[in-house]
């Protein structure tokens, strides 16, 4: 009388675990590929709002001033001057002229409208300012947290004083 065949032989053990680790570490490899890639995105996203929101600020500040900004000796300060009633970079509407003065501090940008800085925005690790007169070209460097590589450790945005080179040419404030 023959037993009846009960369970795997060694063999076939040995095959199935050899087919579940490649399994499982193809499984484990396309999760951390994936996980990576998510990071990045996410790093490549916060990268792309800092810069979206730097160039949002400065271009409104920028494009309604009828007056020169000023930038410090070394490029980090810019001190733009505006007129009553427009939109502050504090989201206020001052009744008298005004200052606003950007910088960076401790990787937030801040605005000083004389009563100390107020931060708006966070997420930066450098921020550089520099104006052309000649051409009335404010140029804004600005590098965020998790900056891909490949952008070169900055990237430049270029504002011209819209108000100021009318009001120049047209003699009067727009």
């Amino acid at each position: 009388m023959k037993r009846a065949h009960l369970g795997f032989t060694l063999v076939e053990l040995m095959v199935a675990l050899a087919v579940g680790s490649f399994l499982i570490a193809g499984v484990g490899l396309s999760y951390a590929t994936i996980k990576g890639t998510v990071s990045a995105t996410k790093e490549l996203e916060n990268a792309q709002e800092v810069v979206r929101f730097t160039s949002q600020v400065f271009t409104r500040s920028l494009k309604q001033t009828p007056f020169a900004p000023v930038v410090s000796a070394d490029g980090s300060t810019l001190r733009v001057q505006q007129q009553a009633s427009v939109l502050s970079c504090l989201g206020t509407t001052p009744s008298a002229d005004y200052i606003e003065q950007y910088r960076l501090v401790d990787g937030r940008i801040q605005c000083d409208m004389g009563a100390g800085g107020e931060d708006i925005l966070t997420g930066v690790t450098a921020l550089s300012f520099s104006y052309d007169a000649t051409t009335k070209l404010t140029t804004i460097n600005v590098t965020p947290q998790g900056l891909p590589q490949q952008f070169g450790g900055q990237v430049q945005i270029d504002i011209a004083a819209s108000r100021l080179i009318l009001s120049e040419l047209y003699g009067a404030s727009s």
